[in-house]
């Protein structure tokens, strides 16, 4: 009797479609993320089994969480890592738009999970994630007891070799996901020099940013939103206080900032902050100012309902060069609007 394994997000997505898949091998477009968690070895080194689990279960419950929100499947768990895919059981325009997007709410889950793993003693983490879009063979393999459910392809190997030299809760993407994505996120450039090693033939990108898409509040947005998740230092002017804090999203005239313990730091409305935007290719290498100009307790209409970010901080003596970066976005908001959340097949 054969027996077929099928990962189990897909097996629930093929019930809910009421698709099947073709037992022979089909050829078929998909897009597919590889993460992996930075310094994982010593860890092994230095915790008891318990403890490393414990670790895992928090790591791999908030990834798969988010690869689910964003309409992937879990393909795999690679030990600290795990493989996840867009485009089964049938492809549709909004995958790699789905899959970067989760890769950046992978990074914003990321500084969301130090507070808990303070709490149990650890050290905060770090991953890396890689993207890669293309054709893939998909069928079955193994004998007949257990034909396990497989993906063959060079955008795969592609995206595991990025994932391999991505580091610091870095995004690379492949040249095929650029272009997928181009008019609607930022994209970085990665010198060929540093990763002839493992791609020497190969262009690609770091993503910093994608347009965001909100059904709720499209209509009344004056300007785009780049949710971007980087952290950075914020000195408060006053006082000189430093302290870090994770720049969510650039737009609505300023930033969204998420923040550990952000009471603690007395940045109130009105006060001044310089931000260290040096990691932040979108504001150039040079400090950003602002003001901050809300607070989450607020209460008010339009677009400040959104309760995304702890802080709200307006951004003074905007160049008209980061000016340009920032609408660029609008571009592709457009095309976002076409697929997003309403798929055109």
């Amino acid at each position: 009797m054969v027996k077929l394994h099928i990962p189990p997000d897909l097996e629930q997505k093929l019930k809910n479609s009421g698709l099947s898949l073709d037992l022979s091998g089909e050829l078929k477009k998909i897009t597919v993320m590889f993460t992996d968690m930075r310094g994982f070895s010593r860890l092994l080194e230095k915790r008891d089994a318990k403890r490393v689990l414990k670790i895992l279960d928090i790591y791999f419950h908030m990834l798969v969480s988010i690869v689910r929100k964003y309409d992937g499947i879990v393909d795999k768990f690679l030990g600290d890592g795990l493989m996840a895919v867009w485009g089964l059981p049938e492809n549709k325009r909004s995958d790699a738009y789905n899959a970067i997007r989760a890769a950046i709410e992978m990074r914003i889950g990321m500084f969301r999970l130090i507070p808990e793993l303070v709490s149990i003693g650890e050290v905060p983490l770090e991953f890396g994630i890689g993207i890669g879009t293309g054709s893939a063979v998909t069928g079955f393999v193994g004998p007949a007891q257990r034909r396990d459910f497989t993906l063959v392809g060079n955008c795969i190997n592609r995206a595991a070799r990025l994932q391999s030299i991505a580091s610091d809760n870095r995004i690379f993407i492949d040249s095929e996901t650029e272009a997928e994505v181009k008019s609607y996120s930022f994209v970085l450039d990665i010198p060929a020099e540093s990763h002839a090693h493992i791609m020497p033939k190969e262009k690609i990108y770091e993503l910093e940013g994608i347009y965001e898409f909100s059904h709720e509040f499209e209509s009344i947005r004056k300007h785009p939103r780049v949710i971007v998740a980087k952290v950075v230092g914020i000195t408060k002017t006053s006082s000189q206080e430093r302290k870090a804090a994770l720049i969510k999203s650039i737009g609505e005239g300023g930033f969204g900032i998420e923040m550990h313990e952000h009471k603690n730091f007395n940045l109130e409305i009105g006060d001044e902050a310089v931000f260290n935007a040096s990691r932040l290719s979108l504001l150039g290498d040079k400090d950003a100012k602002g003001v901050v100009v809300r607070k989450m307790e607020l209460k008010g209409g339009g677009i400040f309902r959104i309760k995304t970010w702890d802080i709200g901080v307006q951004l003074l003596e905007l160049p008209m060069e980061i000016k340009k970066r920032l609408l660029k976005i609008l571009v592709g908001s457009k095309m976002v609007r076409g697929f997003n959340g309403h798929d055109v097949q």
